[in-house]
């Protein structure tokens, strides 16, 4: 019943709960600096009336539960938006690094120093005999040089900070997911549904914030109050009590995930802003400046370089300098041996096409590979779009397929057939192969010409024998090229119809043209099922056989978790390579599992070489006072089916004996190192006239810059420590060799205005238009995450605004509400000491 007690017990817990509301209070005031600190408050509940006769007696109050002044969808925000603000950050910090490296102040603008290039090409062009132009052309050159090496340098240091700061970063998100999981811990085995550890869960969602800064994160809370965290693309960073880290490894960020036994698992994650956070704007800008990628910002430069060298080279190559090459000369480039990968597309699977971006090669994402029907048992048009695919990928390797031509089925000879001359060309030899109709019995074994089977053989081994004759260094010492070429007969699973006539070529990954002609002049010769016409390696004319040679000398092939796609490209189940386990998706291939030494496609240049119809001029003369003719026209050596250095070189000595009749080459060709060498004996001297395949420049031969970057770019020691070897002339019709010609240097200097220079990985234009693009991304690159960086701050202020109206402490506010609990504390106290008068009165009245 509501008594003296009574009043007292209402007192009393008055006078405890308003302590507790000031001790909340005071906490707020305390911790009003506090970073992410949030507002509590006590919550008060009346307590549980007694019931009496006159009705329910009230109990006082009680303090229920401290709970905070909290939004969690405007923390949610904020942490969403502080991952994009630090993103922005980082990058605008990174860009400013880069812009200095593009720096186009007057006297280092890379479009300046090379204006003043093509400058001295012109100027060397009126006064092409003068030292003094030829020594200002090669200065000039050599700043530019300078420059773009200094440029390099620069690059190579701003993404070595970068990646001091990934690295650092690293550390940090690794500390802040331990703290997390550990706070996780602590909050899960102390809360109840009323008690909650409010100054866990702010420095919770501090550390989440802090985490949010380095990249983007999801979360959400589970039923003991744990938080899960996870980073954009799914990967776990935090559950309950435990963490998961990352690594920063092979210029890629890893998910590291550790089993119980310490074996690790790492998943490559985002490659760029898509992470969000400072890694996320570290590691986009990282990414423009990694070397070997077309696209970024290091890769446009060194094409800017790679196409300057080539432009001025393959011009430089066509001409001749005030003297002859007297002395032994070095090719600047090397034809590096090769890794050569070869595969036979599956033709079970021709039609299922591989979807971009299932396989990567050397870190490359290659693009779809679409599916087609086969063709005769093989999967010529799927051969054809993966090497196509692959090439686009630019992954440092070239994708080659082999030349093959079928003709339809034979028609078998008659009997009066017999005795007939069938004559044709392969490739210029001449075939001839005499019918037989009469040599066996018919229908029975053995058979003769009288049956497709037998006949299709017959030819086929005619046209073996004639290509192997031609080829014979000893019957033939003096044909040149050799043709590698070799005649089967169709079956229907090799790309030719049962019992026709197949011709291919015989080193792999050769795109070399095959050319028929004469087999169709005659009735006769149309029963052969050949048609005439130069054939080159294209979705129609393959063996089926993918390539892949690499200048590296390295192949590393990540098809997923499984074989399914190799298995179409005919490189699953293993063995391919001799690390090469099988089943995992991967292949890592190297020189020394197959090679190629001194392969044409292991020059830096080699997509430039036309070995097709291409060919380069040697002119020779004598060592005397007068520098007379030698030989009265150029020796011409043709770069026809050119598939090692070594054929260079024969091609070379064969062409020269060929034309003067002398045993012995006047300029004798090597391959040294996987170089080419020229030497002249003691009575000749030689010059270039004209390259239409390319190779000189390829090579390094006759050429002004060395090279194929920005940061390997050189002016080749021929030149630089002769003068004279500057081509600013060419060779004459007759040979002849005027020291005030300017055509080559005229041609060169016009290469500033030529519109359709070719660039790696991007479209033609003009070397100005191009590095003007260039630099035109990064500072439009670096204004536009200015301005929304700006923006951002403003949105992340308005934010915090308003979370602050929500969760943060107001001085004024407390201060009130500490008034409003002290007055209430002293009215509880005053209510004892009331009752305490009526206890004694009572008391007194006893």
């Amino acid at each position: 019943m509501g008594g003296i007690s009574q009043v007292l017990n209402i007192a009393k817990d008055a006078l405890l709960t308003h302590q507790q509301s000031v001790s909340v209070a005071g906490h707020n005031i305390a911790n009003v600096d506090t970073q992410g600190y949030s507002r509590q408050s006590l919550r008060l509940q009346t307590s549980t009336p007694s019931p009496e006769a006159a009705g329910f007696f009230g109990n006082g109050v009680k303090g229920m539960e401290i709970s905070r002044h909290y939004d969690q969808f405007m923390v949610k925000r904020l942490v969403s938006q502080n991952a994009t603000l630090t993103n922005l950050e980082a990058q605008e910090e990174a860009m400013r690094l880069v812009e200095t490296s593009f720096n186009e102040a007057p006297g280092l603008a890379v479009n300046e120093l090379m204006s003043e290039l093509w400058a001295t090409w012109q100027t060397l062009s009126d006064y092409p005999e003068t030292l003094a132009t030829r020594e200002a052309t090669v200065q000039q050159a050599q700043i530019l040089i300078d420059q773009l090496h200094s440029m390099t340098r620069e690059i190579t240091q701003t993404r070595t900070d970068i990646s001091v700061r990934i690295n650092t970063a690293v550390n940090d998100i690794n500390v802040l997911t331990r703290q997390l999981a550990d706070i996780n811990v602590k909050i899960a085995s102390s809360e109840s549904d009323l008690k909650q550890q409010n100054d866990l869960r702010d420095e919770r969602d501090r550390l989440l914030k802090d985490l949010s800064g380095f990249m983007e994160v999801n979360y959400f809370e589970v039923g003991n109050g744990s938080y899960t965290i996870l980073m954009a693309d799914g990967h776990t960073l935090v559950e309950n009590n435990e963490s998961w880290e990352i690594d920063w490894l092979d210029d890629r960020l890893q998910w590291v995930s550790t089993a119980s036994d310490g074996v690790q698992t790492k998943s490559p994650l985002a490659e760029g802003d898509e992470l969000g956070g400072k890694m996320g704007g570290w590691v986009e800008i990282y990414n423009e400046l990694v070397p070997g990628q077309a696209e970024n910002y290091m890769g446009r430069l060194d094409a800017l370089a790679n196409a300057m060298i080539r432009e001025v080279n393959q011009q430089h190559s066509q001409g001749v300098g005030l003297i002859r090459f007297a002395e032994q000369v070095t090719s600047t480039d090397a034809a590096a041996n090769t890794a050569l990968l070869t595969s036979t597309i599956d033709v079970a699977t021709a039609t299922e096409s591989i979807p971009a971006g299932s396989i990567t090669i050397n870190n490359r994402d290659v693009g779809i590979i679409e599916g087609a029907t086969a063709v005769q048992g093989v999967a010529m048009q799927k051969t054809y779009n993966a090497a196509q695919a692959i090439n686009d990928a630019i992954a440092g390797v070239a994708a080659k397929l082999t030349t093959q031509v079928s003709g339809n089925a034979v028609t078998p000879m008659t009997p009066a057939d017999d005795g007939s001359t069938l004559s044709f060309q392969v490739n210029g030899v001449n075939v001839s192969y005499t019918v037989d109709t009469t040599s066996g019995a018919f229908p029975g074994p053995p058979f003769d010409d009288r049956t497709d089977q037998t006949f299709a053989q017959n030819v086929v081994d005619a046209i073996n024998a004639a290509l192997t004759t031609y080829n014979d260094p000893v019957l033939n010492p003096g044909n040149i090229p050799k043709i590698t070429i070799e005649a089967v007969v169709g079956d229907g699973t090799n790309g030719g119809a049962a019992n026709s006539i197949i011709l291919r070529n015989t080193n792999l990954g050769d795109e070399s043209r095959i050319i028929l002609s004469g087999a169709e002049d005659t009735a006769l010769e149309q029963q052969l099922g050949l048609t005439d016409g130069t054939y080159v390696a294209d979705e129609t004319h393959n063996t089926g056989r993918l390539s892949l040679f690499a200048t590296a000398g390295e192949i590393n092939i990540d098809a997923g978790v499984d074989d399914q796609y190799l298995d179409q490209l005919g490189l699953g189940g293993g063995s391919i390579s001799a690390s090469d386990e099988g089943g995992d998706g991967q292949i890592a291939y190297t020189a020394e599992d197959g090679q190629v030494l001194a392969s044409m496609r292991g020059y830096e240049y080699s997509d430039e070489l036309i070995t097709d119809g291409g060919s380069f001029k040697i002119w020779l003369y004598n060592t005397d006072a007068d520098n007379t003719l030698a030989y009265p026209q150029a020796v011409e050596v043709s770069m026809e089916r050119a598939y090692d250095l070594y054929d260079v070189a024969d091609a070379i000595n064969i062409s020269i004996t060929n034309a003067t009749g002398d045993s012995v080459p006047w300029v004798y060709a090597t391959v040294q190192n996987n170089k080419l060498v020229l030497t002249p004996d003691g009575d000749h001297q030689f010059a270039f006239g004209g390259d239409t395949s390319n190779f000189l420049a390829t090579a390094g031969i006759n050429t002004f810059f060395t090279g194929y970057s920005a940061d390997s770019i050189g002016i080749n020691s021929t030149v630089s420590d002769n003068l004279d070897y500057i081509a600013a002339g060419t060779v004459n019709e007759h040979g002849e060799i005027f020291r005030g010609d300017s055509s080559n240097s005229l041609a060169i200097s016009n290469i500033q205005t030529y519109e359709y220079v070719r660039f790696t990985g991007s479209p033609t234009d003009t070397l100005d238009g191009f590095y003007n693009t260039l630099v035109s991304d990064i500072g439009l690159k670096g204004r536009t995450v200015s301005r929304d960086l700006e923006y951002n701050s403003l949105i992340t202020d308005q934010l915090s605004a308003m979370k602050d109206a929500t969760s943060g402490v107001s001085l004024d506010e407390e201060m009130a509400d500490l008034l409003k609990f002290q007055q209430a504390y002293s009215v509880a106290a005053k209510l004892i000491t009331t009752s305490d008068e009526m206890m004694q009165t009572l008391l007194q009245a006893v």
